[in-house]
């Protein structure tokens, strides 16, 4: 629920956490699909902060393999600091943050940013993997599938304590839902840590209802606000195929909008990511402009008519899209 005087947009080009090229022109794809469109039709004030200026990953290339490791460090630091004090701002000055990524290492940033701002305050992490690996159990080593242990204190001492204070979160604040991709080493951080997580069976078992009126409950009780980071590829590969890592059995249309508008009914929702969107690999920017849907269902807006209004044609339906899912 919108609960500020208005929205900020930011912008984070950051692709150095990831080996796949393409999630820096996140940002870009997403103001395409209408995004400040979307929030002028519904009456929220904006404003488009800009982009970060980031390094790219093919900026690193003439260097050593030691030598672009230890630069994607560096500017991922870097990049985290500045996000982090821009987040912060926004919230302390009552604006909303919407950080358009940029692969998910960009989350080190703003949620340390809304942490900065609100203290303690609840996360929910909606992504097909959990990005709780730290460099000792990671299998890839890139940092994207790192943050949500850095947040919670665990990993790399220069991400760690962004903005000079650790943890972000607790583990009795966050939340992870969707998550299908686990790392045997991950879930035994996850469950050490207590983190709550509601998987894909566990939606399937137990009822999308129920996991969501849990995982609201999670994150409210005693927070002085929740911050979400949504990464793209929780979405089954057939509704989103715009991300970096698709999956089959992903979450459906239907299951990823009712999660998005009951976070939009049921927190005080101070700020969130839109991560991991990848025009090299999509279909008409579709996966951009069906997350700048889902953005607009967490802030409680019906899009349906807008989006008759304002979208393209060669765009598949709400309707649509369902069908292709569910066939």
């Amino acid at each position: 629920m919108l609960n500020h005087k208005s929205v900020q947009v930011i912008g984070v080009p950051l692709d150095l956490g990831v080996s796949k090229l393409g999630v820096d022109m996140g940002p870009t794809a997403l103001r395409y699909a209408g995004i400040f469109e979307a929030l002028r039709y519904a009456g929220i004030d904006y404003r488009d902060a800009g982009d970060i200026d980031v390094l790219r990953n093919f900026s690193l290339d003439p260097l050593s393999p030691a030598e672009r490791e230890q630069a994607k460090l560096r500017e991922i630091i870097r990049t985290s600091e500045t996000l982090a004090r821009f987040t912060a701002k926004a919230i302390e000055d009552g604006h909303m943050p919407i950080v358009l990524g940029g692969d998910h290492s960009t989350a080190i940033g703003s949620v340390a940013g809304a942490a900065k701002a609100r203290g303690r305050i609840g996360l929910i992490w909606i992504d097909a993997h959990p990005d709780a690996n730290t460099p000792e159990t990671s299998p890839s080593g890139n940092v994207h599938g790192m943050p949500l242990a850095i947040s919670l204190g665990h990993g790399m001492p220069e991400l760690v304590n962004c903005l000079g204070f650790a943890p972000k979160v607790r583990p009795e604040d966050v939340c992870i839902v969707g998550a299908k991709d686990i790392d045997p080493e991950e879930r035994k951080f996850l469950t050490r840590m207590g983190i709550r997580m509601f998987t894909t069976f566990d939606i399937e078992n137990r009822g999308l209802a129920r996991v969501m009126q849990e995982a609201v409950d999670v994150v409210s009780r005693g927070t002085n606000g929740v911050y979400v980071s949504f990464d793209a590829d929780v979405m089954d590969k057939r509704v989103a195929p715009g991300t970096g890592i698709t999956t089959r059995g992903g979450l459906t249309y239907r299951e990823i909008s009712f999660i998005m508008r009951s976070i939009g009914a049921g927190v005080e929702l101070i700020g969130f990511d839109i991560i991991e969107v990848n025009p090299l690999l999509d279909k008409a920017n579709g996966t951009a402009e069906l997350c700048v849907e889902l953005a607009m269902a967490m802030l409680g807006v019906k899009y349906t008519d807008y989006e008759k209004k304002y979208l393209t044609d060669n765009r598949p339906t709400a309707v649509e899209r369902d069908e292709r899912n569910d066939s």
